[in-house]
């Protein structure tokens, strides 16, 4: 370990105690270019402590001594519905802005699934979306960010259809992402379905989520942010209609209020 450049160290000190990463992720986590990434990850084999796999994206992963595996319950969910509430405060907590001061700005999330009508199709409509308001005190600009959040049950996790659904509710956010629940123990990098979703992700700008029950009366859940999103922008008209339609009217005359719109 002693003998390791810095890079290396680095690298080894994000990888994931369980699964693979690709090549793109651990760009995407270290902020380093692929030539950097690779010399590093291949000092890492040369030492015995990751593995290559020969396939698409180079995945790579710590190598661990075998021994007696503990097991561990897995909670899987029955219906996507049960994972909204739990995954809402999940967001509430991660999402929440830096500099959000609660009596003078908003921040909130809303589960809008529940609030799709019968007529709309299921891409239409995101399953949840977070909204903030920041205001600063001597500066005229407002922070105003929507993050849209569409979630896949590990049932259709990797079923290609849910990225495109993500991708079609880009139009609300200003950033997007799709969530999809599996066991945090789970090797998952290896999936080649997975890996066409990540690679559309990439392409059209989308985050990618993890996450998984913490508990077994699934009132929690955790996660992991796998990929950022990027900034993408919305389309000014068609979220006020959105709001108007499924935004509770606590938050839109708040909105109303912290805007002076109308």
């Amino acid at each position: 370990m002693s003998n390791l450049s810095e890079d290396a160290q680095k690298l080894l000190e994000l990888l994931p105690e369980t699964g693979r990463i690709l090549n793109r992720t651990a760009m995407n986590i270290t902020g380093w270019d692929f030539e950097r990434v690779k010399k590093a990850k291949f000092e890492l084999r040369e030492s015995g402590l990751v593995e290559i796999k020969p396939s698409f994206g180079g995945p790579f992963g710590k190598i661990h001594k075998k021994g007696i595996k503990k097991t561990k319950s897995i909670i899987i969910s029955l219906s996507e519905k049960e994972l909204y509430e739990p995954f809402k405060n999940w967001i509430l907590e991660e999402f929440r802005p830096s500099d959000l001061v609660k009596e003078r700005d908003l921040f909130d999330v809303i589960i809008s699934a529940d609030k799709r009508p019968k007529e709309k199709r299921r891409w239409d409509i995101p399953d949840l979306i977070s909204i903030s308001f920041v205001k600063y005190r001597y500066t005229p600009e407002l922070n105003f960010n929507t993050i849209s959040f569409e979630v896949k049950r590990k049932k259709s996790a990797f079923e290609l259809n849910g990225i495109f659904e993500a991708i079609s509710h880009s139009k609300y956010g200003k950033y997007t992402y799709y969530c999809f629940e599996w066991p945090e123990d789970d090797d998952f990098y290896d999936n080649i379905d997975y890996q066409r979703i990540e690679q559309e992700a990439q392409i059209h700008g989308i985050g990618l989520i993890q996450l998984w029950f913490k508990d077994k009366d699934k009132k929690y859940i955790d996660g992991d942010i796998i990929l950022e999103a990027k900034e993408l922008g919305y389309d000014p008209e068609i979220l006020s209609q959105f709001i108007e339609k499924f935004f509770p009217n606590e938050i839109k005359d708040r909105l109303l209020r912290m805007t002076n719109s109308y």
